[in-house]
């Protein structure tokens, strides 16, 4: 299918000759970092590197899929300016393949003076905007502004619903709100008076909404997991606009990345207190494990086995059995009896010196556990 299309200055990328339907429909996404090196994945990195790819190749299968009329990338497409050609040849060849109209605008990873977007030829039906511009898509009666990282101060000014502008009206940002301490580069006030149908928002990697007034605003989210404490699996958005309704969100998960079953706010609790060795643990670990997993495990109950539980040694154990592993010792271990002779003679240490001074004999009693757990190999 040939697309042409109308903008209310320069490039002009392809958007279907008009829109029938009352539905405009956007798919919206962000922070996909392609090009991540994911160091801290270890040996892991190379392959899920490959699953961020095939997340951003499922953004476009899904915004197909639900008939989207609109793609919206709102910043950090790529880890840093100077990915590989492989990288930028792959994002081109999703996004022109599509045949889909897509806006991508630069973030703070990918900056709009060394974007890698910037000084290249590109798909007709891509509109790369390195600065804050409004742009009007007669043929999907809508009009977008594009506010990229770096033009930071002309964001507000160009926040705003025009008039006689188009039926819908849409911003496309990559910045932070405020949060935790963080005064933000967006505010939600801004928002509130644009009076904007739509703002499309990257920079976070977990999909939250930040609708204000009329004005429904929502980050998108990674499409796959760039951190481990975002939100699992990675998501996209489906955006339907009619006017003047206010506009309707879908988060769509497109990530292979998952927290694993049962783990509540991606933290899995697991009761200790029925093992007795540390062999049936890992066994019962491991069975949960897979590798797209992201485990996070709290260990809780009272620990009874005979040797110290090493933390270390069950993370160094079951990592390789999944793509990210954290272990909390939230546990109390079993109070320990000494059995070799070097033992009792610490114990009796401790004895002596708790009856010497008794409002020290706990402090004695916790140093003897201390000790004895060492020497059986525990780790602090």
């Amino acid at each position: 299918m040939r697309f042409s299309y109308t903008l209310s200055r320069g490039q002009e990328p392809a958007i279907p000759e008009r829109i029938h339907c009352s539905v405009l429909r956007i798919a919206h996404t962000a922070d996909v970092h392609l090009g991540r090196a994911f160091g801290y994945l270890g040996e892991a990195a190379s392959a899920h590197q490959e699953r961020v790819a095939r997340a951003f190749r499922r953004v476009f299968e899904q915004a197909r899929q639900r008939e989207c009329h609109l793609v919206l990338i709102a910043g950090d497409l790529f880890d840093s300016p100077r990915v590989s050609r492989r990288w930028i040849e792959f994002a081109l060849g999703v996004i022109e393949q599509s045949q889909l109209p897509t806006i991508v605008i630069p973030g703070n990873h990918d900056p709009p003076e060394q974007h890698p977007f910037r000084d290249i030829s590109l798909p007709r039906n891509l509109l790369f905007s390195p600065r804050v511009q409004r742009w009007r898509l007669d043929a999907l009666h809508a009009e977008v502004v594009a506010c990229p990282a770096g033009d930071e101060a002309r964001w507000q000014p160009a926040l705003r619903r025009e008039p006689d502008g188009a039926p819908l009206q849409i911003a496309l940002m990559h910045g932070s709100m405020p949060h935790a301490g963080d005064e933000g580069v967006i505010q939600p006030r801004w928002i509130a008076e644009s009076e904007l149908d739509y703002v499309a928002l990257g920079d976070w990697h977990s999909p939250q909404e930040w609708t204000q007034g009329r004005t429904v605003c929502w980050y998108s989210g990674a499409p796959e997991m760039v951190l481990p404490r975002q939100q699992l699996p990675g998501a996209m958005l489906i955006v339907e606009l009619v006017a003047p309704q206010r506009a309707r969100v879908l988060p769509v998960p497109v990530g292979e990345a998952h927290y694993v079953d049962g783990a509540d706010d991606g933290i899995l609790s697991w009761d200790v207190s029925s093992y007795l060795d540390t062999q049936s643990l890992l066994s019962d670990l491991r069975a949960r494990l897979r590798p797209e997993s992201v485990a996070i495990i709290r260990l809780t109950g009272r620990w009874q086995g005979t040797q110290p539980l090493n933390i270390q040694a069950l993370t160094e154990n079951l990592q390789p059995s999944c793509l990210w592993l954290e272990i909390e010792a939230a546990y109390q271990p079993e109070t320990l009896s000494p059995h070799t002779p070097f033992e009792h003679i610490l114990a009796q240490v401790a004895q002596e010196a708790a009856a010497r001074t008794p409002d020290d004999a706990k402090l004695y009693q916790e140093a003897m556990q201390l000790g004895i757990y060492l020497l059986r190999g525990g780790r602090l």
